[in-house]
């Protein structure tokens, strides 16, 4: 393969074992790789592969910007030109597997299941990942990939992220957006939040859309379909399958 323009984080799906065969910036293995280990193939280097064993593979490609990767990197105070991916041709690692197998089952749902503040937390939590676990800044990076303040977000920035949300609950919500309205970076008001709320961004977006198709469900007599719009769920259906996990009944029995 041409070298790849993106760094990849490739997840083996296979249930049988694959002899794999790869050669990446000058190194070369052979081994048989099983269900759920994990290559890193950073961008630039020439990557060659082959396998056999099987007629096919099942691969999950996770595809990272370095711009992106850059950004997230500054957002936890490591100097981005230092950061460069190590490659890793086959192993465990437990947390890119989880992250890409949620990412797969948001994409399979058609973002009715988290939607893209779900998912940017998702591709925020993987680019940290490959720069703690998967750099050359190792250790170093590990330091301050956990570097937070203690006691969660100060009262104001809370307020401020709070009111972000009740503000624009209707609109298609961005992880950057509501961080810059704490003046935080994504990647610290994730973890500050959680801290102070005991819930991730994302969750607490769904319970006060929950909480507000309630309020109107009781107060006016507008259809239910409208509601979800109005409360910022793609459908009826995305609004019935959270409303019912979070309360124990469906919009309409409520009404």
């Amino acid at each position: 393969m041409p070298p790849l323009p993106k760094h990849h984080a490739i997840i083996y799906l296979n249930r049988q074992p694959l002899d794999l065969t790869q050669r990446l910036d000058g190194q070369f293995r052979k081994e048989r790789v099983h269900h759920g280990e994990v290559a890193v193939i950073p961008a630039g280097p020439h990557w060659e592969w082959g396998f056999k064993g099987a007629t096919e593979s099942d691969l999950l490609p996770l595809c990272v910007e370095d711009a992106f990767l850059r950004e997230v990197a500054e957002s936890v105070e490591v100097d981005p030109d230092r950061v460069e991916i190590s490659p890793l041709l086959g192993a465990r690692d437990e947390r890119i597997e989880q992250i890409g197998l949620m990412l797969k089952e948001e994409v399979e749902a058609e973002g009715l299941l988290g939607g893209r503040l779900y998912a940017e937390s998702l591709a925020t939590a993987l680019a940290i990942t490959l720069i703690r676990d998967h750099s050359s800044l190792g250790r170093t990076a590990a330091k301050n990939a956990a570097r937070e303040r203690a006691g969660g977000l100060s009262r104001r920035a809370l307020k401020d992220a709070v009111d972000y949300i009740g503000d624009n609950l209707e609109k298609d919500l961005k992880l950057a957006d509501i961080a810059r309205a704490a003046h935080l970076s994504p990647y610290h008001f994730s973890r500050l939040f959680k801290q102070s709320t005991g819930l991730t961004p994302h969750r607490y977006v769904i319970e006060r859309r929950v909480q507000r198709a309630k309020e109107l469900l009781c107060s006016s007599t507008l259809p239910i379909a409208e509601i979800a719009l109005l409360c910022g769920f793609a459908n009826q259906s995305h609004l019935n399958r959270h409303f019912k996990r979070m309360l124990g009944v469906s919009p309409k029995a409520l009404r």
